[in-house]
């Protein structure tokens, strides 16, 4: 003999400890939720009001130097960048210096950079404590400026900001000294054609008039 009882008895009887285990899973889940934020908010460096801990991503850097408004419209144009001497940037500028082969680096940022019109010349992009034009000028190297894909049919655009790790040229014109203190730099921009042997003398007659190659700003950014 069978016997049968029927399905609303059984659901009816185990409804409290169906419910109280329902209750407790979900004070489980929300306790290891709440864990999880909260670890996740100290992994990014995350305040209740917000904010954000210095040296997460997120937090702006702070230049080092900068210069605003450039036109390049000759065949050598130098832009100079004053350096604080004091203060946290200062300092963490002549640690960087001091060990160029360390983790801190220093870029230069060119940004805001607008073209009307094909250059038809390159710039290389030196880094100079002294008038390039004297004898014993000192410049370091960074990079070069090329403008492919620039037509006439462009019309005034905006191109990509460029940025070079200049650490090693820095602290070579810095010296060997004790301080590896740098009170101003200049940012010298050099018509070339892109030759062995071009120099802004031989590459200024090609260089457009109407190029209206500007650069917006130009700063010394420590990573």
């Amino acid at each position: 003999m069978r016997l049968r009882i029927p399905f609303s008895t059984i659901a009816g009887a185990a409804w409290p400890r169906l419910a109280l285990v329902g209750l407790l899973l979900l004070a489980c889940c929300d306790g290891a939720a709440a864990a999880a934020c909260t670890e996740g908010e100290m992994a990014n460096g995350a305040q209740h009001d917000g904010t954000a801990q210095p040296g997460t991503p997120g937090t702006p850097e702070a230049p080092a130097a900068i210069a605003d408004g450039v036109r390049i419209d000759r065949p050598t144009v130098s832009v100079p960048l004053p350096i604080a001497g004091a203060g946290p940037q200062a300092d963490r500028l002549r640690q960087d210096l001091a060990a160029p082969a360390g983790p801190g680096r220093v870029e230069l940022v060119l940004d805001g950079i607008t073209v009307a019109a094909p250059p038809r010349v390159m710039f290389d992009v030196y880094l100079s404590t002294l008038s390039t034009a004297g004898p014993k000028a000192r410049r370091q190297y960074v990079g070069t400026l090329s403008f492919f894909g620039v037509d006439h049919r462009s019309g005034q655009r905006s191109l990509p900001a460029r940025s070079f790790d200049v650490t090693e040229q820095l602290a070579a014109l810095a010296g060997a000294g004790a301080s590896h203190e740098l009170s101003e730099v200049q940012v010298v921009f050099a018509a070339t054609d892109g030759t062995a042997g071009s120099t802004p003398a031989k590459a200024g007659p090609q260089l457009n008039p109407q190029a209206g190659l500007r650069v917006g700003s130009l700063s010394l950014v420590l990573k």
